[in-house]
């Protein structure tokens, strides 16, 4: 029972009639509520809603304005019945109504009759008799291509039920197969189609042979060999399409005789439909596919076709593996997913009967270096060495060189491929011999790429080649193309494989170690610290005992940097908190492992620090809210450095670092602003030795490597200066003097100089802003107690006024902070009023200046 708005109860009869009614409402909302409240109530109660609908049914389409969708509740309902609620008699007044309106037009395909063709599926799965009895007698006239749709329809819905009635079926279509036009031929294609997926669907469950009596064979070949001579060569290229689907449906079910004598002729048809639409190509290779099995596969006899008949296939196969679809729409990339899974089971098939040869035509396909080829070669070898490790296992050496060889291929879709097929290779141990090295370095080296890489591949001449490569097939006039596959996806691919094979392949292990801590160095793998450190630390984790053999492999390989070369990179690498793949805290974890590499008593201090400092980066959003979050970072660091060198306590040892730390320039660019905290490093370093030889050597090379022209790098010199100050404000105040001294020009020397040439002016303001900075932190860093002996060289006005000309915003800005530097510096350490009168007499003079210019 159903209640109406005014409160009154209305029989579920009456409620389902008005639903029924309202199927024909003018407005398409109430239309499409009124079918989805029918469908759930016919899951209910089947038989009240096959009643009311029977009744508007009965005047047929003219008289009820949608009839489309009274079919789709019916079709409903009847299928949610009891077996012994089906009464065939009323099954079959159904039926004859919905016969009736699919015969009523010469139209094809109309919704209403796909409607009415569902009702006779839904009856056929209760009584498949009663719905062919009914269909039989129109599969003639107008209504054969309806007629024969609907059986396709029950062999795809019900094949259990419809294998077993095959033989009457074909009986009766095959007489007349050979008079169906052109425009009806891609329905029964697709109906034989439907029909022996549907035996092989039976033959799952129960035996096929039984029912493939030798009168079911003989149907079956005749339909084949109609289809392939004459409907397979049409000039419709829809009829081609959909005869190649279904011939690759029947090429298991017709007789081996028959089947290689249409080879020569039936692979060549299958070949030419390969073109650039997905859908085509996806048809053709599950054709071909079903034909290779057929012919290779069979338990019946030897196959039929040997391997030099195949390479014409394999070489038109490859170029296809290449095909990208620039699509977004996500039913595009399934088509190309599904057609790319195929393409590689047609050559797993050709893999199970000649694993020697495909391998030979793979790496042979390589060698020629043809991009689309190799590309595809590779895909195909990636996805086959799981599946064919035992039979490919003594080809291992000419593969690995072959790899080898392709190592400076520059077309990104084929490093891909590359990289992927290095993992799988490494999860097969065939990294373990002398070349593991090397294409474990290839993928590292593809971990580095950066951001920064798209932009120079885009704007590069090579962008256009790599944008897409072509090939034409050997059977049409077409060219597939290799997609552009994007660095950051290569880079991807490369750092969850590097990390994959560390992880789970053991094997991997003494190629991995120590070996990856020699990639932590090359400036061109800069950006790959991050991963290359997590794949170190997981091997780490892996195997404790690390610790006590750690030290001793690494000194056994002269080419493994030394402790004191890998701590200072990993310090400086710990720049940018912010840096990908949470680099920082990668660093700070791999620190903690390799500890048994440095002086004993830094692990306990660096178990205590360094999850402090781990913390501290941990959420990175949290941290972009503070906006002097670098500054904050690079101190902890510096302190962490600083703390670390009072542990260690190790004259030598800190020495060495020393000049790790200068050898490290040269892996930085001027304008990274790893380079100023490398000044720092250096600075603070040099402030624990005694040796002031040596610091007066560091302090040379520092100002040397420093390109002042770049604010940050200036500023990271002037503030390592001030460190170095902290112990040695001498041998600092020499070296600036004698800066001072070389650069030293005269204000009409730079009032020419703004005429003649603006770009040695720049010059001398870069350089005298980075003296006043460097005078500045000296004073900064200096102890309160050094100050007043040597307030002469600090502030004295022969120096300062020398640095009061320059005339860049930057620069400016740069000698007023080395102003404030020394104030407060002097401030608070003077005892003389007349000293600070005096720089106050000299802040004065500059602000005056500034207003002139």
């Amino acid at each position: 029972m159903a209640t109406s708005s005014s409160g009154n109860v209305i029989p579920a009869p009456d409620a389902v009639r008005v639903l029924v009614m309202s199927l024909a409402d003018e407005s398409p909302m109430v239309r499409e509520a009124s079918l989805a409240s029918l469908k759930d109530i016919a899951l209910l109660n089947p038989l009240l809603v096959l009643d009311c609908c029977s009744t508007v049914s009965r005047g047929g389409r003219r008289r009820f304005g949608n009839m489309a969708g009274v079919f789709q509740v019916m079709a409903v309902a009847i299928r949610a019945l009891d077996k012994r609620d089906a009464d065939p008699h009323d099954m079959a007044k159904l039926a004859k109504i919905a016969t009736a309106e699919m015969i009523s037009s010469k139209e094809l395909n109309a919704d209403w009759q796909r409607a009415a063709a569902g009702v006779l599926v839904a009856i056929g799965s209760h009584l498949p008799d009663l719905m062919m009895e009914e269909l039989f007698p129109h599969l003639s006239g107008q209504a054969l291509p309806v007629m024969v749709q609907v059986l396709a329809d029950f062999a795809s819905a019900d094949a259990l039920q419809f294998t077993p009635r095959l033989k009457g079926v074909l009986s009766r279509v095959l007489p007349i197969l050979g008079n169906v036009r052109d425009a009806h031929r891609p329905i029964f294609a697709n109906a034989f189609k439907c029909w022996c997926q549907a035996c092989w669907q039976y033959g799952v469950d129960f035996p096929l042979l039984s029912l493939l009596d030798s009168d079911v064979m003989s149907l079956l070949n005749s339909a084949f060999e109609l289809m392939f001579r004459v409907w397979a060569t049409s000039r419709d290229l829809k009829v081609r399409i959909s005869t190649v689907e279904a011939l690759g449906q029947m090429v298991g079910l017709i007789t081996r005789t028959q089947l290689k004598s249409a080879l020569p002729r039936l692979i060549p048809t299958i070949l030419e439909l390969y073109k650039r639409d997905l859908g085509i190509a996806f048809v053709a290779t599950c054709s071909l596919h079903n034909l290779l099995n057929a012919s290779l596969l069979s338990e019946s006899g030897p196959p039929l076709l040997d391997f030099e008949d195949l390479t014409v296939v394999l070489s038109t196969l490859l170029p296809v593996v290449c095909i990208n679809n620039d699509s977004q729409d996500s039913s595009d990339f399934s088509v190309g997913l599904k057609t790319y899974n195929e393409l590689q089971h047609c050559f797993l098939t050709v893999g199970l009967v000649y694993p020697e040869d495909l391998f030979v035509f793979l790496l042979n396909k390589c060698r020629l270096k043809e991009e689309p080829l190799t590309f595809g070669a590779l895909c195909v070898l990636k996805h086959l060495l799981p599946r064919l490790s035992e039979a490919w296992h003594s080809k291992r050496p000419s593969l690995v060189e072959t790899v080898r060889l392709l190592l400076d291929e520059q077309n990104l879709a084929v490093r891909k491929a590359l990289s992927e097929l290095i993992v799988v290779m490494a999860s097969h141990c065939y990294l373990v011999g002398p070349f593991g090295e090397l294409f474990v370095e290839y993928l590292v080296r593809h971990c580095a790429l950066s951001d920064k890489d798209r932009n120079d591949l885009e704007s590069s001449k090579e962008a256009s080649r790599l944008a897409g490569t072509y090939y034409v097939l050997p059977y049409r006039r077409y060219e597939v193309k290799i997609g552009v596959v994007c660095p950051i996806e290569l880079r991807e691919i490369c750092e969850k494989g590097l990390l994959l094979v560390t992880i789970t392949v053991p094997e991997m292990e003494h190629v991995l170690w120590p070996f990856l801590l020699k990639m932590i160095i090359p400036q061109a793998y800069t950006d790959a610290a991050a991963t290359v450190c997590r794949c170190i630390s997981e091997l780490c984790r892996q195997r404790p005992s690390y610790s006590s053999t750690m030290l001793t492999e690494c000194k056994a390989r002269a080419d493994i940097p030394n402790p004191e070369e890998l701590f200072a990179r990993l310090v400086v690498l710990l720049h940018d908190p912010l840096a990908r793949e949470q680099q920082a805290a990668q660093i700070l974890t791999v620190l903690c492992y390799l500890a048994p590499l440095f002086p004993k008593n830094i692990n306990l201090f660096w178990q205590d620090e360094i999850p402090k400092m781990k913390a501290y980066v941990s959420d990175t959003e949290d941290l972009k809210q503070d906006p002097s979050y670098q500054e904050t970072w690079d101190d902890m660091i510096i302190n962490f450095l600083a703390e670390s060198l009072d542990v260690i306590q190790d004259t030598d040892w800190v020495i060495s670092l020393g000049n790790a730390f200068a050898k490290q320039y040269e892996l930085y660019k001027p304008d990274d602003e790893h380079m100023a905290l490398l000044h720092r490093c250096l600075g603070m370093l040099l402030q624990r030795v005694d040796n002031r030889a040596y610091v007066c050597e560091k302090i040379d090379w520092m100002y040397k490597q420093a390109n002042i022209a770049f604010p940050t790098n200036r500023l990271g010199l002037a503030k390592a200066m001030g460190l170095v100050a902290a112990s040695h404000l001498d041998t600092v105040l020499e070296k600036l003097k004698a800066i001072l001294n070389n650069v030293g020009q005269s204000v009409f020397q730079r009032f020419l100089s703004f005429f003649s040439d603006r770009a040695k002016m720049d010059d001398s303001d870069d350089i005298h802003a980075a003296l006043a900075l460097m005078y500045g932190y000296a004073a900064r860093y200096a102890p309160s107690t050094v100050i007043e002996a040597r307030i002469d060289a600090l502030v004295g006005t022969n120096m300062l006024s020398r640095l009061l000309h320059v005339r860049h915003p930057t620069a400016k800005q740069a000698v007023i902070t080395a102003i404030d530097l020394l104030g407060r510096a002097v401030i608070s350490a003077a005892e003389s009023v007349m000293m600070t009168r005096a720089l106050l007499t000299l802040v004065l003079n500059f602000c005056a200046l500034r207003l002139l210019h």
